[in-house]
C-alpha cells in the first residue's frame, strides 16, 4: 500500500519557490490502496507546494465523488468529497511523524510518495455511519430489514397458536 509511482513528489534539489502538481484518485487508486469497498471514484487532487529554506509546505485540495456501500442496504451510494489538508515536510535523520501536520523524512529520500496522505485525507471524509437518505435504500433490502428489526418472523414457529 502506498507505493504508486505516479503519486511521487520530487523534493530533493528543488530551489525555494512554489510548485503545483495534480493527481486523480479513481477506482483503481482505491484498489491499489487495498480498499475494495469503494465501488467507484473520480476525485481530483491539487497539490500546492512551497519550499522555503529546508521545509516544504504541502497543501492538498481534494474534490470529487466516490461510491461507497450503504451501511443499511449495502447498495452503492454517492459520497461527495471536498476537503483540504496541509502538511509540513522536513528532512532529518529518520522518518518521524512528529504530529498531524509535520512529517520528517530521511535525507536519503529524494521524493515523497503522497498516495497514503491523499488516501487518508479522502477516507477521513467518509462518515462513520453512511446510509442513504430516507427512502433511498434498496426497497427489497429495506423490507427485509424492517421484518427483522420489528421482531416478525418469515414463518410462524412450531406450536404457536
Amino acid at each position: 500500500m502506498g507505493k504508486l509511482p505516479q503519486f511521487k513528489v520530487q523534493l530533493a534539489g528543488r530551489p525555494d519557490g512554489r510548485y503545483e502538481q495534480d493527481f486523480v484518485c479513481d477506482t483503481q487508486f482505491f484498489r491499489d490502496m487495498e480498499n475494495d469497498e469503494v465501488a467507484g471514484a473520480d476525485i481530483a487532487v491539487h497539490l500546492d507546494m512551497e519550499k522555503k529554506n529546508d521545509a516544504f509546505r504541502l497543501s492538498f485540495s481534494c474534490r470529487g465523488e466516490m461510491s461507497i456501500p450503504c451501511d443499511r442496504c449495502l447498495e452503492p451510494m454517492d459520497h461527495h468529497v471536498d476537503t483540504a489538508y496541509t502538511l509540513t515536510v522536513r528532512y532529518g535523520d529518520d522518518y518521524d511523524e512528529v504530529s498531524d501536520d509535520l512529517l520528517v523524512i530521511p535525507w536519503s529520500d529524494a521524493a515523497l510518495d503522497v498516495s497514503g496522505i491523499i488516501y487518508d485525507t479522502v477516507m477521513l471524509t467518509v462518515p462513520l455511519r453512511h446510509v442513504h437518505p430516507d427512502g433511498g435504500c434498496d426497497q427489497e433490502m429495506a423490507a427485509m430489514l424492517g421484518r427483522h428489526s420489528s421482531g416478525q418472523e418469515d414463518e410462524e414457529e412450531p406450536g404457536a397458536d
